[in-house]
């Protein structure tokens, strides 16, 4: 006779330590699989040595922690021998509801990728020697049945929004000792975004390249009639800082480049509607264009003929283009009458 672990089972109503259990789970640890020997279970010892109010298979314990007692018999000898069997009820695992794990869907087509296992530790509360699985289906979790496959991660079958199944248990018990939760999967939008145009700016009088910028000006650019109000813009210096979120640029609105001419900054933007705060990234290139280098002409004189005396001749002011730019190409030159008009740019000489 070999002396047998406890017999562990769950208690299968209320939790008071009673159930009915099946007492030939244990048969063949106790004979060793020997198909000579048959076994009986008794109450007390001595019951045991004599064969006699043996038990039935399926036996409700009086108390939890009851110890009672096999006889085991050579079916063709008659020899036998004795051994105590300790039965235990176990509750069913403690288990936890989940947050839900949330997937931020880059392309908004509803499907997400999910590592289920990230759950666990949420749902086990930490506890040690438990069990999780993971099924499509309430009656296959409460079965047992077609768990998913952890190991790989798993993709909804429901559009959007889904709930699994966890099911808990601890490997030790013989029967069926398990805790049923759910787990929602939820799959987010993103931000769909179009690379923007640079912005670019006119160098300052300084012309050392930089300039100040208002960064807010592409984001109706970058949004691409999405509604401004679903959504977050901040800007940043390096990717880094965008993906994390962290070291927003301060000062939008007046920006001043770091690098001189030409920088790239990013930009984050965060749907505000989301649980997890979905968001996506993009690019923007800051040019600095360099003001045109001028050359102040001589001036352009002509004789009184028209009218002598009045001081008044038709000028052409573009004879002193070539000399302004001084080789420069692709520059326009407008003229003014007043600085004024040439700072704004209004009332031009036609």
């Amino acid at each position: 006779v070999i002396a047998p672990t406890a017999l562990e089972v769950c208690d299968d109503g209320t939790p008071d330590g009673i159930t009915e259990m099946d007492l030939s789970l244990k048969n063949s640890e106790i004979t060793g699989s020997n198909p000579a020997y048959s076994v009986s279970y008794h109450e007390n010892s001595g019951d045991a040595e004599t064969g006699a109010s043996p038990l039935p298979t399926l036996y409700t314990n009086t108390t939890n922690g009851q110890v009672i007692y096999a006889r085991v018999e050579n079916t063709t000898t008659g020899c036998y021998d004795t051994t105590s069997l300790e039965l235990i009820v176990q509750q069913a695992p403690i288990a936890f509801t989940p947050q839900p794990l949330i997937y931020c869907d880059p392309d908004n087509d509803g499907t997400g990728v999910f590592t289920l296992t990230d759950a666990d530790a949420e749902i086990t509360g930490g506890a040690t020697g438990l069990e999780v699985t993971y099924h499509e289906t309430e009656t296959n979790a409460n079965t047992g049945a077609n768990a998913i496959d952890t190991t790989v991660d798993y993709f909804n079958i429901v559009q959007n929004a889904q709930t699994l199944y966890a099911r808990i248990e601890s490997p030790t018990i013989a029967t069926d000792c398990a805790t049923i939760v759910e787990l929602e999967l939820i799959v987010e939008p993103t931000p769909q975004l179009v690379a923007p145009t640079p912005l670019e700016v006119c160098d300052d009088i300084s012309a050392d390249g930089f300039a100040s910028f208002d960064l807010t000006t592409k984001a109706n650019e970058i949004l691409n009639g999405q509604d401004p109000t679903q959504y977050i813009v901040s800007y940043y210096e390096n990717e880094a800082s965008a993906m994390a979120g962290n070291n927003a640029i301060n000062n939008p609105l007046a920006y001043t480049n770091t690098d001189d001419f030409n920088q790239i900054i990013w930009v984050r933007v965060e749907d505000n509607t989301t649980i997890e705060g979905c968001y996506k990234i993009t690019s923007l290139e800051l040019i600095v264009n360099p003001l045109p280098v001028l050359i102040t002409p001589a001036p352009i004189e002509l004789c009184d003929v028209n009218n002598p005396g009045d001081e008044k001749e038709s000028f052409t002011l573009e004879v002193a283009n070539d000399e302004i730019l001084n080789g420069q190409t692709g520059i326009t030159l407008t003229h003014y009458e007043t600085q004024a008009d040439a700072d704004n740019a209004t009332n031009p000489i036609f």
